[in-house]
């Protein structure tokens, strides 16, 4: 949302960017009603496909939990590679997610900016804040940490957990 828009209440704010193109689309779809049955059938579904998925992270043992991160850290590289100034926002693991840190401190020794996502309130855009591998940390929504200091910066990769 805009600078002006963040300040209204009423949901009557613009976005600054749409989260998709659903403003692209003819006005005959947009005005379609949501079956609330099938809305809480998807959000019960959600809910048990996020439980089953970290179950199955949890079960993995720490050396294939490892040998994951390191095969995800290595595709994640030639996809870095590629970009010109890379800001690369990644995530601290949380519940079995696999874990870049290690990554993220060798980006960082290679001079690429690498930022954390910061919660400031439900409903609300992330921020993201530079990381270094000595950055103080504060615990966030769910006590997972972020930079307490770090600037604030806008990403050009947003790498996000599976």
């Amino acid at each position: 949302m805009t600078p002006a828009d963040e300040d209204r209440q009423d949901g009557s704010g613009t976005f600054a960017s749409p989260p998709c193109f659903m403003h692209e689309l003819d006005t005959t779809y947009t005005s379609l009603e949501v079956d609330p049955v099938a809305a809480q059938d998807v959000a019960r579904w959600r809910k048990a496909e996020r439980e089953r998925l970290i179950a199955a992270r949890l079960a993995l043992g720490i050396g294939e939990r490892e040998a994951n991160a390191k095969h995800i850290a290595q595709s994640l590289d030639q996809i870095v590679s590629t970009c010109a100034a890379p800001v690369v926002s990644t995530y601290w693991p949380f519940r079995g997610e696999p874990d870049l840190r290690g990554w993220m401190a060798t980006l960082h020794a290679r001079g690429i900016c690498v930022a954390l996502p910061v919660v400031l309130a439900k409903g609300r855009p992330l921020q993201f804040r530079e990381w270094e591998p000595s950055a103080p940390l504060a615990r966030g929504i769910w006590g997972i940490p972020f930079p307490a200091n770090g600037a604030i910066v806008v990403p050009n990769v947003v790498i996000a957990p599976v």
